[in-house]
């Protein structure tokens, strides 16, 4: 049996047989009818995330973004000083544009809390509607409608690359979003971005004009009409994926020293963030692997550097972070799956435990 619970890293793609190799920018036949299928797409999945047609660019996925978002933001807008605010374990596709940020100035960017910012003058805040490390879910309204009443003319970005088609979002507060097709069954190398009208962004490549002319070159018209059929297919989708994660969820009763990792109580569905004390995270990663069961040990973008985790930025120990495993799900996951896979988790740990201690 395969059991693969890394979805928060990358999902299974859902089958999708049409394929438009037309240039939408073409005059013939086949470039007008690509140009209606992308129209198309755009126009469901505007639908889908609450904005207009116009405001949505397709792009890469959500690294490319929350790049577009942050650097064409500041590029945008040179002459203003901003303040840029972003919790310290945020995903490093918003924490390392704000430190390429920093390096040009001028520009402040503050790594705390949400509960700590505040500014009077012109500020961005970039945040995570669910968290990539814990799920920890943000109230995305309650942060822009008190960051906005200091500085109203704030900007709030949210990067919606977990939550996308798993954890419903008003945007109303919302200036820009990012998505990405890849963590929602959707083929990888396609995502978005919603940029609200009014709201002045410089692009970051130059070439044609095509998506509002913010992000030139041909545009991916069937990874986005497979984009589109993906998320279609997953609203209102029936599945077992709270079940699952309750399963799973029972390990830290029944074993000793172990831990679930949260800030909050208001945690996603498809992620669950566990620490097995006593030993460390990435020989067990090997070992479930090994035995058919593929977890991580948190971002894969980020898993093999060296540098401070979020879980050690969210004030967890280090025993703690070294020891942590992501199981990330999927509504292709089964609860008959999750009691297999809790059986395995439990007997390699205390396996583990015991040639380790």
């Amino acid at each position: 049996m395969k059991i693969y619970y890394d979805n928060a890293s990358t999902t299974q793609t859902l089958p999708y047989s049409a394929e438009f190799f037309g240039n939408p920018s073409s005059p013939h036949a086949m470039g007008i009818h690509a140009e209606r299928e992308l129209t198309e797409a755009r126009q469901e999945l505007s639908g889908i995330l609450g904005c207009k047609p116009g405001e949505l660019i397709f792009t890469s996925g959500g690294t490319e973004s929350n790049n577009l978002a942050l650097i064409g933001l500041t590029m945008a807008n040179r002459r203003e000083k901003h303040t840029f605010f972003a919790q310290p374990w945020e995903h490093p596709s918003i924490l390392q544009p704000l430190n390429f940020i920093k390096s040009q100035g001028p520009a402040d960017v503050i790594l705390a809390p949400h509960r700590e910012w505040q500014s009077s003058g012109p500020c961005v805040a970039a945040i995570s509607h669910v968290n990539h490390e814990t799920g920890d879910i943000c109230d995305v309204h309650e942060i822009a409608e008190r960051l906005k009443q200091s500085c109203p003319n704030a900007v709030v970005l949210v990067d919606g690359v977990q939550g996308f088609c798993k954890v419903p979002l008003n945007l109303s507060d919302v200036d820009m979003y990012s998505f990405s097709a890849h963590k929602c069954h959707g083929p990888a190398g396609v995502g978005g971005l919603v940029v609200r009208n009014g709201l002045r962004i410089t692009p970051l490549m130059y070439g044609g004009g095509q998506e509002n002319k913010l992000r030139p070159g041909t545009e991916n018209v069937t990874g986005v009409l497979h984009m589109a059929r993906a998320a279609k297919l997953l609203q209102n989708q029936e599945h077992e994926v709270t079940k699952v994660k309750s399963i799973i969820s029972e390990l830290a009763d029944e074993l000793p020293n172990v831990y679930i990792n949260a800030l909050t109580g208001h945690v996603s569905p498809y992620i669950l963030n566990m620490s097995f004390t006593g030993i460390k995270g990435e020989p067990f990663v090997h070992l479930l692997s090994e035995k058919g069961l593929y977890a991580s040990m948190g971002a894969a973008c980020q898993s093999r550097k060296n540098t401070k985790t979020a879980l050690e930025a969210m004030g967890f120990s280090k025993e703690r972070a070294a020891s942590a495993i992501r199981f990330s799900f999927s509504h292709l996951n089964t609860a008959e799956e999750a009691v297999a896979a809790k059986e395995i988790i439990k007997n390699n740990f205390k396996w583990l435990l015991s040639v380790t201690g």
